[in-house]
């Protein structure tokens, strides 16, 4: 007979196992790299950590909404690759420039913000945002009408 603790951990492996397996097959159907999208939430993470770290170092208020806020955040990020690369499916495009892009800047913009919260930590001094959605948007948007030029030739 198995104890009651060891059947709730066999659970939580298959289910996460389950979790994984899909999560990877998504990922490889739709062209993303799995080691680069994990290496991104990774950066997420340490992302958040370091700017709850810099926000009690500058003493600025941390509440449970500013922190359920700033995890909204952090997962809507993860889902814009997701987005890109089921609309370049949807299309039958082959977005893979504008994935590989995409991502870059997304990872870029991560790392920028970690060593901004590590700068403000030891200085107590901001370095200034920079809005890489917004800036992504906008060279996707590009890549979108060059596109559809394209296709009305």
């Amino acid at each position: 007979m198995i104890a009651e603790g060891t059947t709730a951990s066999i659970y939580a492996k298959v289910l996460f196992n389950f979790f994984t397996v899909c999560v990877g097959g998504i990922l490889t159907y739709l062209g993303l790299n799995v080691e680069s999208f994990f290496l991104f939430a990774m950066l997420l993470l340490i992302d958040y950590i370091t700017g709850v770290a810099k926000a009690f170092r500058l003493n600025q208020c941390i509440t449970s909404n500013r922190m359920k806020y700033g995890i909204l955040s952090k997962l809507s990020l993860l889902l814009i690759p997701l987005v890109l690369a089921i609309g370049a499916k949807a299309v039958g495009a082959d977005f893979k420039t504008v994935l590989l892009v995409g991502v870059n800047i997304l990872v870029l913009s991560e790392v920028y913000s970690i060593i901004g919260n590590i700068y403000s930590i030891r200085t107590k001094d901001e370095l200034p945002e920079y809005d890489v959605v917004a800036m992504l948007g906008k060279r996707i948007r590009a890549v979108l009408l060059r596109y559809s030029d394209k296709e009305e030739e």
